[in-house]
């Protein structure tokens, strides 16, 4: 097992009471957090675009019950991680037994010595990741500011932000859900089977490509729509699902560039 960092071991400290109440300010403080991530991306990228049901099904209703847990990590201000962001995949979106699951095998953040989480790695099962890992700039140095910039920075033709991999995050999870799986085996859809992490990141990067391939894009949005319309009322009330409302504009600057602008002395 992997050793307690100092965080983990003052939780532990804690009183039942005291743990439940700093459970109720983080689960505050996440779900308004989230608003100014979600007014940071593009329209079509909202829980409520065009392409953001899956990241909306992967964050849940938006309760303390099923809201995906959002963990930060950083690199101790050293510049950009080789991931940016991180989903632990369920046993069965990996075609395998859950009884393979092995809970004391770490993810690659956990064992890597440059990353620090600014509190615990997400919480994982069979079932997959509770939620996921996002790399968080708290640096000076120009790799870790253009990243948190409006803009972010362009790679390989895309375009890297801090909301945007929140969101692609998520849109994996959302393509492990319960739902989801079940939707591609009652209708055919991909043979019936898990989408491949290949399959997934054909759809994702032409999300954040500066030059997006409109096919893969109206692919995508056909696949959206398809499991939007297989997910009748009742089966919206079996799996716990809301269907998210339509995106609305952003709102700028929002308390997530304020908070970043802070954080790097601006």
């Amino acid at each position: 097992m992997a050793e307690k960092t100092r965080f983990q071991r003052w939780l532990d400290s804690l009183t039942p009471e005291q743990r439940a109440a700093f459970d109720a300010s983080v689960e505050f403080g996440d779900q308004e957090y989230m608003g100014e991530v979600q007014r940071k991306l593009p329209p079509e990228s909202r829980f409520g675009g065009e392409f953001g049901l899956m990241s909306a099904l992967g964050y849940g209703k938006g309760t303390n019950e099923d809201r995906a847990q959002i963990r930060n990590y950083t690199t101790r201000g050293r510049g950009l991680p080789n991931i940016l962001g991180l989903y632990s995949t369920s046993m069965r979106g990996l075609g395998r037994a859950d009884e393979e699951f092995d809970p004391t095998r770490r993810t690659p953040l956990e064992k890597s010595r440059a990353i620090e989480y600014m509190s615990t790695p997400p919480d994982r099962d069979a079932a997959g990741g509770k939620g996921v890992s996002v790399f968080h700039p708290i640096g000076t140095n120009e790799a870790e500011r253009a990243y948190a910039s409006k803009d972010g920075f362009v790679d390989d033709g895309k375009r890297h932000t801090y909301p945007n991999t929140v969101a692609h995050e998520l849109t994996h999870k959302g393509f492990n859900s319960p739902a989801f799986l079940d939707f591609l085996e009652e209708t055919g859809r991909n043979r019936g089977r898990p989408l491949s992490a290949r399959q997934e990141h054909r759809y994702l990067d032409q999300l954040i490509s500066e030059v997006p391939n409109r096919m893969v894009l109206d692919d995508y949005s056909k696949l959206q729509n398809e499991f939007r319309n297989w997910l009748t009322p009742e089966k919206q009330e079996k799996y716990g699902i809301r269907l998210p409302v339509p995106a609305a504009e952003p709102v700028d600057p929002s308390m997530l560039d304020r908070l970043i602008d802070f954080i790097q002395g601006k």
